[in-house]
C-alpha cells in the first residue's frame, strides 16, 4: 500500500490534450532511511504512453536545513509545562532566520536548476525549490524516461518513470528525490454515512462541559485543511449554525479553492464542527486539493504553505492518514521537520488516528501516519455514550519514531497493567497514540441542504481542535500565549481534566486490539475533553 495523503507540490501537466500531473519531491534526512514508494501497478496505475517533450513539468527539491535539531530542543523546552520557558515561543520570521537551507546546499541546488535554464522559487526559508519545467529538461536533468500512467479508478492521468535517479550534482545538498516516481493510491481513511444521528452540538457542549463557551479574543483561529478535493457548502454551513443555535460564523478566509457546489461530507463535517466546539473562533478552510492536484492529496505543500506564511492559524485539524509502513522513512522525517515549526511558532495539529482500529495486518498490528507523529496531537475515538472506545478507532505504535519522553511514564503504566496484547505484535519502545479522543459515530451534519449521519476519527479531530481553540482564547483573554504543542502538558496532566474511557477496545480481524483502561491507553489515550476543567488547568500551566 502507498500514502495518498502526502505528496509535495502537484504541478499541471498537459499531455495529448489531457491534463495530467508530475510530482517530484526531494526530502531531506538521513541516507540510511528507506525511499521507495510502491510500484505503479500495485497502486492501480497503468503506462499508456510515452510522455511529450514539451509537456509541463512541476516539481519540489527540497534542501538540507541547518539547525533542525537545536529547533527540536527549542520546541520540547517551550512545550514543556516544567520548564521556565514554557510558552516562550518563535515567531515564524524568527524561526526562517534560525533554521533554513543550508547556504552550501543551496547554491549546489541553485546552480544546478539555472545551469538546466529551469525557473524556480525558493521557499522563505531556503529549504524547498519550487521548480517549473518541461519533459524534455527533466530528461535532462534526472536521465530518466518518463510516461503518462492512467489510474483504473480515479479517472486520471500522471506523469511518471519508475527510475529512481538522483544526479550527482545535488546528491550531497539533497537527502533524496521523491515523487518522480511516485504512485499516489486510493485514500485510506474515508468517513462512512451512518443511520443514526445521535451526536451534535448541544450533546458535545454537554457531554465536555463547553457551557457553550463562546470566543471573543480576535487572537484566536482555527483551521481545517481540505485534500483529495473536499469542499464545503457555504450555505449547509449557516443552515447548520441556525439549525443548533451557533453564531452565525462564515469561514473567514479560504486558501486553495472551494468549489461550493460540488461539496463533500468530509469538508463539511470540519467546518461544521470545528465551529461547534470552538464558536465564533475565526475559522481558515485551507485547500490543497484545487483542480491541478488532479484528486491527489498533497500534504506536503499544505505543510509547506503553512510554515511559509507568518499568520498561519494557532490550532490545525487534520482528518486524513494511511499506513505508516507504505511512506518512505526519509519523506516520514522531514514532515517530522516541518511539523517542530509549527509547534516552535506556538501552533497545534490534531490528527485523526485512523478507521481502522489497530489494522492487523500478517497477524501484526500496522500503525497508521501521520498520526503516529511525536509532533502531533492524535485524536482517537470513542461511542456516544463518552464511557466505551469506538471499536474501529485507531491506535497503535509506531514503527517509525521511537517513544518520546513525553509519554514514557504513561505508555509504561498500560502495559504493565496486565490488559495489553502480547507484545510480538507491536513495537513496545514506539511512539503511541492517540493522545486524547472525543466522539466519532453518528454526527449530524448538514449536507446538501439535509440531516445526514457520518462517523470516523475524522469526526473527533476537528471536535477536539475546536476545545483547544477556547482553551487559547481563554489563555489569550488572560494575557498568556497559545498552547502550540499540546502533548508534554496534556501527559503532565496524568489525567486531569479528561473524560477517562475505560470499556471496549480497537480490534481489526484477527487482532483483538488495546483495551481501554482506567488512565491513558493506546485506544483512548487519556479520554475526551472535560472544558470546564482544561480550562483552569491551562491557565495555571
Amino acid at each position: 500500500s502507498n500514502n495518498n495523503n502526502n505528496k509535495a507540490l502537484i504541478m499541471d501537466v498537459s499531455v495529448a490534450g489531457k491534463s495530467v500531473v508530475l510530482l517530484l519531491v526531494c526530502a531531506c534526512v538521513s541516507a540510511s532511511s528507506s525511499s521507495s514508494w510502491a510500484s505503479p501497478s500495485s497502486q492501480g496505475w497503468t503506462k499508456v504512453a510515452k510522455a511529450n517533450g514539451n509537456d509541463s513539468v512541476g516539481f519540489t527539491v527540497a534542501i538540507k536545513q541547518d539547525n533542525i535539531d537545536w529547533l527540536e530542543s527549542f520546541l520540547l523546552r517551550v512545550s514543556d509545562p516544567s520548564d521556565p520557558s514554557y510558552g516562550e515561543y518563535m515567531s515564524m520570521n524568527e524561526i526562517w532566520t534560525k533554521v533554513h537551507g543550508n547556504a552550501e546546499c543551496v547554491a549546489a541546488v541553485v546552480s544546478f536548476l539555472e545551469s538546466h535554464g529551469v525557473s524556480f522559487s525558493l521557499t522563505q526559508d531556503k529549504s524547498f525549490a519550487v521548480v517549473q519545467t518541461d519533459v524534455d529538461t527533466a530528461t535532462a536533468m534526472f536521465g530518466s524516461e518518463f510516461h503518462v500512467y492512467e489510474h483504473s479508478k480515479l479517472n486520471t492521468s500522471i506523469v511518471r518513470t519508475e527510475e529512481d535517479v538522483v544526479p550527482v550534482a545535488i546528491a550531497d545538498h539533497i537527502d533524496f528525490i521523491l515523487g518522480h516516481n511516485y504512485f499516489p493510491s486510493m485514500p485510506r481513511n474515508t468517513l462512512r454515512k451512518t443511520e443514526n444521528l445521535g451526536v451534535d452540538p448541544s450533546s458535545i457542549n454537554k457531554a465536555y462541559k463547553l457551557n457553550e463557551y463562546t470566543a471573543t479574543n480576535p487572537n484566536t483561529t482555527q483551521a481545517v485543511t481540505g485534500f483529495l478535493k473536499q469542499y464545503f457548502r457555504k450555505e449547509d454551513l449557516a443552515t447548520f449554525q441556525k439549525e443548533h443555535n451557533l453564531p452565525i460564523k462564515p469561514i473567514a478566509k479560504i486558501e486553495g479553492v472551494d468549489v461550493d457546489f460540488l461539496p463533500g461530507m468530509e469538508a463539511n463535517l470540519d467546518v461544521q464542527y470545528i465551529g461547534a466546539t470552538g464558536r465564533n473562533v475565526s475559522t481558515w478552510f485551507i485547500s490543497t486539493s484545487s483542480e491541478v492536484n488532479h484528486g491527489q492529496e498533497d500534504f506536503l505543500a499544505w505543510l509547506l504553505n503553512q510554515t511559509n506564511q507568518t499568520d498561519s492559524p494557532w490550532v490545525h485539524s487534520v482528518s486524513y492518514g494511511d499506513v505508516e509502513s507504505s511512506i518512505p522513512d526519509n519523506y516520514k522525517q522531514r514532515v517530522e521537520q516541518e511539523f517542530i515549526k509549527f509547534g516552535a511558532s506556538g501552533r497545534s495539529i490534531l490528527v485523526a488516528a485512523g478507521d481502522s482500529g489497530v489494522s492487523c495486518t500478517d497477524g501484526v498490528f500496522a500503525p497508521d501516519w501521520p498520526t503516529s507523529s511525536k509532533y502531533i496531537t492524535s485524536v482517537g475515538g470513542t461511542l456516544a455514550d463518552d464511557m466505551t472506545v469506538w471499536s474501529d478507532g485507531g491506535g497503535g505504535f509506531s514503527n517509525t519514531f521511537a517513544q518520546p519522553q513525553y509519554q514514557k511514564d504513561a505508555v509504561s503504566a498500560f502495559l504493565n497493567s496486565g490488559k495489553a496484547p502480547p507484545t510480538n505484535l507491536f513495537n513496545v519502545s514506539g511512539r503511541a497514540y492517540p493522545d486524547v479522543s472525543a466522539f466519532s459515530v453518528d454526527f449530524t451534519i448538514v449536507f446538501s441542504g439535509s440531516n445526514i449521519g457520518v462517523a470516523g476519527t475524522s469526526c473527533a479531530a476537528p471536535t477536539f481542535a475546536g476545545v483547544v481553540s477556547i482553551l487559547n482564547d481563554v489563555r489569550f483573554n488572560a494575557g498568556k500565549g497559545p498552547l502550540g504543542f499540546l502533548n508534554p502538558l496534556l501527559y503532565s496532566l496524568k489525567s486531569q481534566g479528561f473524560n477517562d474511557i475505560t470499556k471496549g477496545s480497537n480490534p481489526d480481524g484477527a487482532c483483538r486490539g488495546f483495551n481501554a483502561i482506567t488512565g491513558w491507553d493506546p485506544a483512548s489515550g487519556w479520554g475526551s475533553p472535560n472544558f470546564h476543567l482544561l480550562k483552569d488547568l491551562v491557565l495555571n500551566a
